[in-house]
């Protein structure tokens, strides 16, 4: 891990926008009206990815089939009016406030999000976040996605920051492999989807249950005093 702390990438659904319950709902509403309806537990662990390849699985398609693109089209109208409805309340608590935080300590911020570009720009406009973020990197910003690294480094160079010196923060397994393949510290929230477990094997350094918590981290490191628990 990293002795020094020069920048911050983040995850954005489950880790700065409670939005998986809303994903996971939309999602199973529209898998229904197309005939394929899944339950909860095989929808739940599937937030944070990509939807192309999330309706190509739940539908049993290729990524490429006009279902999809249906699927895709309705998910994102119902997604983007409940964004526009619920705005700045969708913030986990301590997220305005950590962000500000960051900021203040110097720290130049970006998100990494498996969203496309458009998606994750709303969403961080429609939230009040938007002007503390340097950069927004979305899962069309690079050819492969999470858990691939691809992502990570992306957000990094966009923030003119050395991989190794980046924080990245993020509540489900795909961010703890896509920041540890990065050369990043990793810190996982708990509240998101992944469990302390979950995340801790796919690649956590550190673990904190709020945001508050994962800032606290990040500010502690910045002094040399924190160890991974």
């Amino acid at each position: 891990m990293t002795e020094m702390i020069e920048a911050v990438v983040l995850d954005l659904d489950g880790t700065l926008v409670d939005t998986p319950q809303a994903i996971a709902a939309i999602t199973a509403d529209i898998l229904a009206e197309l005939g394929r309806p899944a339950p909860p537990e095989r929808i739940r662990p599937l937030v944070g990815r990509p939807l192309d390849s999330n309706f190509a699985e739940l539908l049993d398609v290729p990524a490429d089939h006009a279902d999809v693109a249906t699927a895709i089209g309705l998910y994102k109208q119902r997604f983007g009016k409940h964004v526009k409805e619920h705005g700045p309340d969708l913030l986990y608590p301590g997220v305005l406030t950590g962000l500000r935080t960051l900021r203040e300590r110097g720290l130049p911020l970006a998100i990494a999000t498996s969203k496309v570009q458009e998606a994750a720009v709303k969403t961080v406009t429609a939230t009040g976040i938007a002007d503390l973020f340097d950069a927004v990197a979305g899962h069309d910003s690079v050819a492969n996605g999470k858990p691939a690294p691809d992502l990570a480094l992306h957000a990094a160079e966009l923030l003119g920051v050395p991989p190794d010196i980046c924080v990245n923060i993020g509540d489900g397994p795909g961010d703890m492999a896509m920041g540890r393949a990065a050369g990043m510290l990793n810190i996982a929230v708990t509240y998101g989807v992944g469990s302390a477990d979950e995340l801790r094997a796919a690649g956590a350094d550190l673990v904190a249950d709020s945001f508050t918590e994962a800032v606290d981290l990040v500010v502690q490191r910045l002094h040399g005093s924190v160890v991974a628990r």
